[in-house]
């Protein structure tokens, strides 16, 4: 029977939640690498604070490795992941007409000082992370409690907004590892997805190193993935390119 493979199995299952541009178009055609999704934007931060880099703190302003604005700039309203799971920024955690649009009744505050605003009212619960954007900071050890409270919300058929600072970063780790529990889907092809729908994020390097882990615990391994391939057979390694985008690059084993 026919097998599906990271975007393809996810496409297959939610085909509503899906756009593509792999389609031969000459922008996508130019390369060899250009119908790999990779993991773009990888990051290592240098500062402790929550203020997360620059392209965090004003997305619209991010710029292209030759100094063009970005062709995707930051959306101005919470991206739709799975059904009922949005993923978001702090304004979009303060924003009712928001929350309300989208039938947002739990928000999911990865941040250690960002404050959770409609909290004393009732109508929302929150559960908050206190994790700064920082290399030294240890996001994985609240996954099970992070996925736990989506699955409470989504299980109710209730929207649930995963927020940070920004919407690239922390709240994207926790999005990611959210699918690969859920949907079985290895760190590569949960990210591809996220990636997809939300085309700037960008998680620091220490956090995929944490997804992982996350991967390795949950035995996880893509159906395409061909690292149990035969010798003989091409093989792949992640390299960052020169547009600072960890693409899939060949190697032919010898």
């Amino acid at each position: 029977g026919t097998r599906f493979c990271g975007f393809s199995k996810f496409q297959a299952e939610y085909p509503a939640l899906c756009e593509t541009n792999l389609d031969g178009s000459p922008n996508n055609s130019s390369s060899p690498t250009a119908q790999v999704l990779g993991l773009g934007g990888l990051r290592i931060s240098s500062d402790s604070s929550d203020i997360e880099s620059d392209i965090d703190r004003d997305p619209s302003s991010a710029t292209d490795s030759d100094g063009s604005p970005l062709s995707n700039p930051q959306p101005s309203f919470p991206v739709e992941i799975l059904p009922h799971l949005y993923l978001g920024c702090a304004k979009d955690s303060t924003n009712l007409d928001v929350l309300e649009e989208y039938g947002i009744k739990y928000i999911l505050n990865v941040t250690p000082n960002l404050p959770n605003l409609f909290e004393n009212a009732g109508e929302f619960k929150y559960k908050q992370i206190p994790i700064s954007d920082h290399w030294s900071q240890n996001l994985s050890q609240f996954f099970p409690e992070a996925i736990s409270f989506i699955d409470e919300a989504r299980g109710q058929k209730r929207g649930v907004l995963v927020h940070c600072l920004a919407g690239i970063s922390r709240s994207v780790t926790v999005t990611v590892a959210y699918l690969m529990q859920k949907l079985n889907l290895s760190m590569n092809d949960a990210y591809d997805i996220v990636k997809m729908k939300k085309s700037n994020i960008s998680p620091n390097f220490n956090f995929m190193g944490q997804l992982l882990d996350f991967e390795r615990t949950l035995g996880l391994k893509s159906p395409c993935d061909n690292r149990m391939a035969p010798p003989n057979q091409q093989l792949y390694f992640t390299t960052p390119t020169n547009h600072n985008v960890f693409q899939l690059d060949p190697l032919q084993s010898t």
